[in-house]
């Protein structure tokens, strides 16, 4: 009997797995067909100036502009990169192509308004490209009509010679090299696919082992097709990675003034750098990723984006930079051990976070495999850090809550330590800090000895605000600036219809909100009217890449509805948590809301009419808070379905690779 059960149980897995690399395999010859033959002889592109420090040219309404530029080559038309605040007016604008010396148009193209991407290179293709070989002097104009004669859009410009930030899309690539990067993906979609089904379904393993196996299978395809700078960011916080990193070698404060970053000559590639992930970075991986370094001299590189917060969340990346140079690393494998290096810390956190959590281990591992959640772990971005430390700080405190033993000091030096990490890292996460005061006072009952003579017992109040103190300190050593935007915000101000036509780039601030509260009251509606939704998807990872891969509403519908169920899961709960401790969860996370919609404010010039900056992955490290304060007796689902939920998001993911893959081939 046993044996037909085996045999039964063989047959059922082996005709799922066969099933399921039918279907994958399907779908991965339709992207072949649909999307990867044309992009092998798609238009690519290169930039006359990718140097732009704030969006100050304005496209007003009939107004032309003009940019003068040289280039070689057929020209297929422009890649221009707009700064509308994600609030693209209604019209139209005429793109031409002139000839600098005659004055003749070349070529031209009417561009679509409100597909303008922000703070992104929207590409603009002539109706015909100018096909020459010789190298010419041209102007580019570019003549906006809106439908409201008032609106106008803002181009990013350099301040030092005030050029706009703009390309040429030139050639015409015929890459070989984006079939084998297909068929390697092809491979790893099946692989990946196979081996969270057997550690979901067929091998008995722990839950937080089986989490660890799917997130790498997943995030091996998400590191491939999002790769290195495409991440919210990344550049910055690669930069601040190289600088921990001179400092480690030792380079002082002196040395590195001024944005000077000290780099081997051969890191740096405009392709592999571009944010924008195209078949052309593809290409560049492929034929670089095992070549190791031909030059380790160390140069200095000015760079002018670096982040000057607290340096701790980029010792990984730093880490990782200075343990590639040892091996001798070229650029892009030394990019992508740092990247490995941060996910394993991520992945090694969350794996401890559902190990010793005593409720919503389902919680936490969803939340993980957020498409989000897996982009920004596979970056040098600090949010690696941030969000880690958050999961870690919530499973630590709830275990220390639903323990009946009293607490040691290294429980309370760990729980402490993993505050102090946490506060300085995103000064609005500190808050969370708070919830220590949820700890079980009895629980203290315990005499502090020096010099082996007893001390009086130590009460709970004392030490939380001992703690509170010492984060404080860290916070104010490590984010200074916070407080110094804290304190002149109460500054005295002028009427905001003054500063409208004085200074219309002044940004809102806590003194200005409160001197105008309808004012502010009117910005906050309309945000959340009009980017309500937006932000709904964006916890869920609606938008990857730099600003501008979209992924499909029925990926998130699936994944957000896969969240809500993590929440109905208790088969293993040890813990409920007490109505004092749900209301302080949720109380804290509104908090962090706050925060954010503050910081996001104090981005917002004073002309806007939404709240500007807003993403949701700032609200990833307090996310736990929300989803274990929602857990309830009303909706319960008491089987265990952790193992079908982590298959489910886990292939669910890998189709959503899939269709961040299919935007880039069709770039």
């Amino acid at each position: 009997m046993k044996d037909k059960k085996s045999v039964y149980k063989i047959a059922k897995h082996t005709a799922f797995i066969a099933i399921m690399i039918f279907v994958l395999s399907v779908t991965m010859m339709f992207i072949k067909n649909t999307f990867v033959n044309p992009a092998t002889s798609k238009t690519g592109g290169y930039f006359v100036n990718d140097i732009y420090d704030k969006p100050s040219m304005e496209l007003s309404h009939k107004e032309t502009v003009i940019q003068k530029f040289s280039a070689s080559g057929d020209i297929y038309g422009v890649k221009i990169r707009f700064h509308n605040a994600g609030q693209p007016q209604k019209g139209s604008a005429l793109v031409e192509l002139v000839d600098q010396s005659t004055g003749q148009v070349l070529s031209s193209t009417q561009a679509n308004t409100e597909t303008m991407l922000n703070d992104a290179y929207t590409a603009i293709h002539f109706d015909t490209p100018y096909l020459c070989n010789d190298k010419k002097d041209y102007l580019l104009k570019i003549t906006p009509e809106f439908e409201n004669p008032n609106a106008f859009m803002r181009i990013w410009q350099s301040e030092e010679n005030n050029s706009i930030a703009f390309g040429i899309i030139s050639y015409i690539a015929n890459s070989k090299t984006i079939y084998s990067f297909f068929n390697i993906l092809w491979i790893l979609v099946v692989f990946s696919a196979v081996i969270i089904y057997t550690v979901c379904f067929i091998l008995k393993l722990k839950k937080e082992t089986v989490f660890f196996i799917s997130l790498l299978c997943v995030s091996l395809l998400m590191t491939i097709i999002l790769p290195p700078y495409s991440s919210p960011d990344e550049e910055a916080h690669i930069n601040s990675a190289y600088k921990l990193a001179n400092k480690m070698e030792g380079y002082s404060e002196l040395d590195l003034a001024n944005e000077t970053i000290y780099k081997r000559g051969e890191d740096y590639s405009n392709i592999f750098e571009d944010k924008y992930t195209s078949v052309f970075s593809y290409e560049y991986i492929h034929n670089n990723f095992f070549k190791l370094s031909k030059n380790n001299t160390i140069v200095p590189s000015s760079e002018n984006w670096v982040v000057y917060d607290f340096n701790g969340v980029y010792t990984i990346g730093a880490l990782a930079i200075n343990i590639g140079r040892m091996l001798n690393l070229g650029y892009v494998p030394l990019m992508y051990l740092g990247r490995l290096l941060n996910l394993l810390f991520f992945a090694l956190c969350v794996y401890m976070s559902i190990k010793i959590t005593p409720v919503g281990k389902e919680c936490f591992m969803v939340l993980s495999f957020l498409p989000i959640t897996l982009h920004i772990a596979n970056s040098f971005s600090r949010d690696t850090f941030v969000i880690s430390l958050g999961f870690l700080f919530v499973a630590y405190l709830l275990k220390l809550i639903n323990q009946e033993e009293k607490y040691t000091i290294k429980q309370l030096v760990l729980l402490l330590a993993i505050c102090v990490l946490l506060a300085p890292s995103k000064f609005i996460y500190s808050v969370m800090c708070l919830l220590i005061l949820l700890l079980g006072k009895s629980k203290f009952d315990f005499n502090l000895k020096i010099k082996s003579k007893p001390v009086k017992k130590v009460n709970v109040v004392v030490i939380a605000v001992a703690v509170m103190a010492l984060i404080l300190f860290v916070l104010y050593k490590t984010n200074r600036w916070v407080f110094n935007i804290i304190y002149t915000s109460f500054a005295n101000t002028a009427p905001i219809e003054t500063l409208l036509q004085t200074n219309p780039d002044a940004t809102f601030n806590i003194g200005l909100m409160l001197q105008n509260p309808i004012v502010s009251l009117q910005l906050i509606l309309n945000t959340i009217f009009e980017n309500g939704a937006y932000y709904l998807k964006s916890i869920a990872g609606g938008v990857l890449g730099y600003n501008s891969i979209y992924i499909s509403d029925a990926f998130i519908f699936i994944i957000l509805a896969i969240l809500f169920i993590s929440t109905c899961c208790m088969p293993e709960d040890k813990y409920q948590l007490k109505t004092r401790e749900k209301i302080s969860f949720i109380a804290v996370f509104l908090m962090v809301l706050a925060l954010v919609v503050y910081v996001a404010i104090t981005w917002t010039p004073l002309s806007y009419k939404t709240i500007y900056g807003i993403q949701g992955k700032y609200l990833m490290p307090a996310m736990p808070l929300l989803l274990l304060a929602c857990k309830n007796k009303i909706f319960t689902i008491t089987k265990d379905i952790y193992r079908p939920l982590c298959f489910i998001i886990g292939i669910t993911d890998i189709y959503v690779v899939l269709n961040a893959f299919v935007v880039i081939l069709q770039r």
